[in-house]
């Protein structure tokens, strides 16, 4: 941008004014700007003395508001104005005041733009200090820091969380990042010798399905009423209709549970968590064959019950180890009939800390 005879008008209108409409912020939204914002200074404030001394007043330029999350300043300069001490001192002071309380000050003079912690001292380095060049740039570079997402992440009130740690570091109640489960065997097993069409398709499904890798993509670890500890998965597919099917057998909502005081962070004495549920397929009904990669229709009515344990430790907010899933099939149509399924592998499961 040409900067030639800006002055500090032409640095709002320009470059400010932009760059926070790009950041995600408009006036009277829950991501607001308050333009000139007048604060006044109370003795008590400054640590002046007197009772005759009267309050000072200062005017924030922008004051940006992330309702219910935080706030940050900016003030703006014009391009000969230097970002010194003075400069730094004033805008810290415009983001500590009562009325604002401010996690970030940032300083921008058409020539540089500069981020300051509430908590720092005018004379340290800022988090952050840009060259100015348009403002979608700017916006681009500052995004993960300044956007709404970013400080309703970043600087949200601390949630108050009373409960017993689930593990050292964490809360009573932490979301799960991501993570991986690993099939690496699968077997099966029938107490009829079946035709050798069907004798086929299982040993081909178990070799499909064994390697498997599955992607983790969230959930949550958490505490009950009597102090046990509960963990729910959220994990993708490789095809619509067997996300379809998780969901509507509510997969998706079954809970690992774990009796131990804590979770584990001994390899050698790890924590258990145990799962078990059923799951009901009517004649008919819409399935997807692996083998196949393409959906058909149940031949039989199946009532699966399953049981599954996770055995493992956490180390840096990672939860890893081996776990056994069992399958146990009975067809109502054919009563003598049982097929038992089984998978072994391990896991990796990612825990947010914050």
């Amino acid at each position: 941008m040409k900067i030639e005879g800006a002055n500090e008008t032409d640095v709002r209108e320009e470059i400010a004014a932009p760059l926070l409409a790009a950041l995600g912020y408009k006036r009277g939204t829950c991501n607001d700007i308050a333009r000139e914002l007048v604060l006044t200074y109370e003795r008590q404030f400054l640590g002046r003395k007197k009772p005759t001394d009267p309050p000072l007043r200062g005017r924030a330029d922008y004051v940006l508001t992330v309702i219910g999350a935080g706030r940050w300043v900016l003030e703006t300069k014009a391009p000969n104005e230097p970002i010194d001490v003075d400069a730094i001192e004033q805008a810290i002071s415009y983001a500590r005041h009562p009325e604002v309380s401010a996690s970030y000050s940032v300083i921008l003079n058409g020539v540089r733009l500069t981020v300051h912690h509430t908590s720092q001292a005018s004379t340290e380095a800022p988090l952050v200090d840009l060259p100015v060049s348009d403002p979608e740039s700017l916006a681009e570079q500052l995004s993960s820091l300044l956007s709404p997402a970013a400080i309703r992440r970043d600087c949200s009130p601390p949630a108050v969380d009373l409960g017993k740690p689930l593990a050292e570091g964490l809360r009573s109640r932490a979301e799960i990042r991501g993570g991986e489960i690993h099939h690496e065997q699968f077997r099966w097993l029938s107490n009829f010798q079946l035709p050798g069409e069907q004798l086929n398709r299982f040993n081909e499904m178990c070799r499909r399905l064994s390697g498997l890798r599955v992607t983790v993509t969230g959930g949550t670890v958490r505490r009950d009423d009597r102090s046990r500890i509960r963990a729910r998965l959220t994990w993708s597919m490789p095809h619509d209709e067997l996300v379809r099917f998780a969901i509507d057998k509510k997969l998706m909502d079954v809970e690992y549970l774990a009796l131990g005081d804590q979770i584990s962070a001994v390899r050698e004495a790890p924590t258990v968590f145990d799962v078990i549920g059923e799951v009901e397929v009517q004649e008919g009904e819409t399935l997807f064959n692996l083998m196949q990669w393409d959906t058909e229709s149940a031949g039989a009515a199946m009532k699966m019950r399953y049981s599954g344990r996770a055995t493992g430790y956490i180390a840096d907010y990672v939860f890893r180890g081996t776990f056994t899933a069992n399958y146990y099939c009975d067809f109502p149509a054919l009563p003598s009939l049982r097929l038992d399924m089984e998978t072994v592998g391990t896991f990796r499961v990612e825990i947010d800390n914050r």
